[in-house]
């Protein structure tokens, strides 16, 4: 006979952005000026630049860099832990009290040991499952749906999944061979920015019949890139460290290391599939998209969400105020940003009793799209 599978439901949220906000016209001075860059890529940051800050929508955002010293002022983990705390605050509970963590991440703070781990020492747990994902926008898709599997199953009792974005590492003039670098690289100064989220998930117990507060209802995850060129890209890893004469000097020489874009496939590919993906989960999860009362959307900037929220209101049978674009003050997070939004609803009371809440993101770097479903 099987085991009745335990609901799920949200307990706890957090969410953290470092130090102080940062109005557009301060971006460079805090991340660095390109001085040594090529002239065609200060002639694009000079005279498209400011273009592009202005139809983005995002008044500020915020870096995890000390103003005066241009010093990261956190890690992976540490970001990871200014949201976890505030998770657990709200659900009433103690880090040694967590069963599984799942830390989600497109960086990580060494190659050994997993960061997942270091955050769990962080916190103060002595003993407990982890797991680390890497993976971007996508991350707090996958994660969830690792921690709601695990707690439906009955193998744990709580998670703690915390989603980290530390895009500003990539982004300093420090890091970059500038002689090397190209207008796109330079371009995701302006788009990308660190934040973090958490939420702490609690299994009922079994056989509950009555409503949960944010019950998760379900989660969906998709790779749909298999036959597609990757759409964000960042080397160094082993692929570009193949032959003996080639390594990390060689990977440096050749901006290997530089996080890049292809912003014509994003702008091209991002919004329908992230759309379809949703439009998938929904299906899988018997889900009448017209009864949706919120969409949390993974969208960068008000140009890519002006380019297709015409197309997410029709297929989805859902009004502007239903999909609303969020990230006007705090920069995109990736990832990181659907818990920031999310945590943000919560704690404002903007998700009322028995409301369906989608929160869903596409990653371009392989074309993914991930997400989950809570009912208030």
């Amino acid at each position: 006979m099987t085991a009745a599978l335990h609901r799920v439901f949200i307990a706890g949220t957090g969410a953290f952005l470092p130090n102080d906000p940062i109005p557009n016209e301060r971006i460079d001075d805090i991340l660095g000026r390109l001085t040594d860059a090529p002239e065609r890529v200060q002639g694009f940051l000079k005279n498209v630049g400011p273009k592009m800050l202005e139809s983005s929508g995002i008044e500020c955002r915020h870096f995890a860099i000390d103003p005066k010293t241009l010093c990261l002022t956190h890690t992976v983990a540490t970001l990871g832990e200014e949201a976890a705390r505030p998770a657990l605050a709200a659900a009433g509970r103690k880090p040694t009290d967590v069963e599984l963590l799942v830390l989600a991440s497109p960086n990580f703070d060494r190659s050994t040991p997993p960061t997942s781990a270091v955050l769990q020492e962080r916190l103060g747990i002595e003993r407990c499952a982890e797991m680390e994902i890497h993976s971007n926008c996508s991350g707090v898709g996958k994660a969830l749906q690792i921690a709601y599997d695990s707690l439906q199953l009955g193998r744990y009792k709580n998670a703690l999944v915390v989603i980290c974005q530390l895009s500003s590492v990539y982004l300093r003039n420090c890091y970059f061979n500038q002689a090397v670098m190209n207008k796109t690289q330079a371009a995701l100064r302006y788009i990308l920015a660190d934040g973090s989220g958490a939420i702490f998930l609690q299994a009922a117990e079994a056989g509950h019949k009555g409503p949960l507060p944010r019950e998760v209802l379900g989660t969906y995850v998709e790779s749909i890139g298999g036959k597609m060129e990757p759409g964000m890209t960042a080397g160094g890893g082993v692929a570009d460290l193949v032959e003996p004469d080639r390594q990390v000097q060689a990977v440096y020489e050749r901006g290997l290391h530089h996080l890049d874009q292809d912003f014509a496939a994003v702008n091209r590919n991002a919004g329908p599939f992230l759309l379809e993906g949703a439009l998938r989960m929904l299906n899988q999860l018997d889900i009448d998209p017209a009864k949706v009362d919120h969409y949390v959307w993974s969208i960068p900037t008000m140009q890519l969400y002006n380019g297709n929220i015409e197309q997410f209101q029709t297929r989805l049978h859902a009004p502007l105020a239903k999909m609303m674009f969020r990230a006007r003050n705090t920069g995109y997070c990736g990832g990181a940003s659907l818990l920031l939004h999310f945590d943000e609803m919560v704690r404002a009371g903007e998700i009322k009793p028995g409301q369906t809440v989608v929160l869903h993101s596409v990653e371009s770097s392989k074309w993914m799209t991930a997400g989950f479903v809570v009912r208030g």
